[in-house]
């Protein structure tokens, strides 16, 4: 039998065995709920109100994002636009249990489908990793705190050994799976098997980028450029370059002769914004992204680099060539493009989020709609990358997470 450490509203975790496990999934399952039940929609904005503090605008990091994103405003606009897609003559009915994998990387990314595949009135089981950092401890022990209080056993956080078959046991009995990771880690869950009917939802690797319109930069004043930096600064180093629509390129419409001087302003401020509490982190990352940069220049891919300081470093590209490299931690290819058009000609499959700046809505959304084949679920402004939405890698979370029952 394996050992499964099961984290509990108190400090101590209580070690219970695999059958205690698979009891307790079957009593949570039937502890379901309607899709944004008001105790449910309480429970998720009290937690987001304790987060925030009573100082909301100071608050920062991914944390105050997660609970910014499920303050009670925000959800009740989220219940009404899901109540208002309901078909007529239909009920929507959570499909049961979820089973939730994270990733390592982005620790409170999980946090955003975990919340809605509760406000959608699923029974849940998350896998969290073995160690977890205080900041996502305490979350998960605010929840567990206020679902205790209601006596609700529907949520459960755990970890197992990844050695044997626990996870297809648990699989075996959700009637969704949720995996954020990369591509391996996807095909290593894919076979295990879920309830009849159940669906499986997929976070793999993912590659984001920019697009600013070089006209529109060049006529920035100095506060206006100064507040386009901060975002992309956010953009860049909120969760350090690791999350799916972290940009990672910028593509510039213009020549680099003309507009190439008003993007290195823009650089050169973003990477002002940033302090690290690490500094031999700090130095390590940078040795890491001038050897990026210096293999780039010295490969002929680049035509010139720039270090701004140890916070972020750049290089423009040698010609109007799609730019791959993630090196992370304050890293961004710049290349210099003739049209919105070129940009989107250089979208992949794996791509998910293109951010933009100096671009109108009807001019994005006249690119977006040029393209029917595979890549980019998302164009959001500079600022907005890591903004969270209940539509996230082509996937409507809180649709795909319930049922819908006709009533004829």
């Amino acid at each position: 039998m394996t050992d499964v450490l099961a984290y509990g509203a108190d400090a101590r975790d209580d070690m219970v065995n695999e059958s205690a496990l698979l009891a307790k999934l079957d009593i949570a399952r039937r502890q379901l709920a309607a899709p944004f039940a008001p105790e449910r929609v309480d429970l998720v904005a009290g937690v987001a109100e304790t987060l925030l503090g009573p100082r909301r605008s100071t608050a920062s990091g991914p944390a105050a994002h997660f609970a910014f994103w499920t303050r009670r405003a925000a959800l009740a606009k989220i219940a009404a636009n899901f109540a208002a897609r309901v078909p007529q003559h239909a009920l929507a009915r959570p499909r049961g249990l979820v089973f939730h994998l994270p990733p390592q990387n982005v620790e409170t990314v999980f946090l955003y489908s975990w919340a809605l595949a509760y406000l959608a009135g699923n029974a849940n089981i998350v896998r969290l990793p073995h160690e977890i950092s205080a900041r996502m401890r305490a979350i998960v022990d605010l929840f567990l705190e206020r679902l205790a209080a209601q006596g609700d056993e529907s949520q459960l956080f755990v970890h197992y050994p990844s050695q044997g078959d626990l996870g297809t046991k648990i699989s075996a009995r959700s009637d969704a799976r949720v995996v954020w990771g990369g591509d391996a880690k996807v095909a290593l869950f894919a076979p295990l098997p879920l309830r009849n009917g159940g669906k499986s939802i997929w976070f793999g690797d993912r590659f984001s980028f920019s697009t600013i319109n070089g006209a529109a930069l060049e006529n920035l004043d100095e506060p206006a450029l100064r507040a386009l930096a901060k975002k992309l600064h956010n953009d860049v180093f909120v969760f350090d370059q690791m999350a799916c629509s972290s940009p990672h390129a910028l593509y510039v419409v213009g020549e680099a002769a003309t507009h190439s001087a008003a993007v290195r302003r823009l650089l050169d401020a973003s990477a002002l914004e940033w302090t690290m509490d690490d500094p031999a982190g700090r130095v390590g990352h940078a040795i890491g992204k001038m050897t990026a940069a210096f293999y780039a220049a010295g490969s002929g891919r680049a035509s010139s680099v720039n270090w701004q300081n140890t916070n972020l470093t750049s290089f423009v590209a040698s010609g109007p060539e799609r730019q791959d490299l993630r090196v992370g931690g304050g890293f961004l290819s710049v290349v210099f493009v003739r049209s919105l058009d070129e940009v989107a000609s250089f979208i992949r499959e794996s791509d998910q989020t293109i951010t933009y700046f100096g671009w109108d809505r009807a001019e994005i959304e006249a690119v977006a709609a040029s393209r029917t084949g595979p890549g980019v679920s998302r164009w959001a402004p500079i600022g907005t990358a890591l903004d969270f939405d209940f539509i996230w890698d082509g996937y409507d979370i809180p649709f795909e997470l319930t049922r819908l029952i006709r009533v004829s």
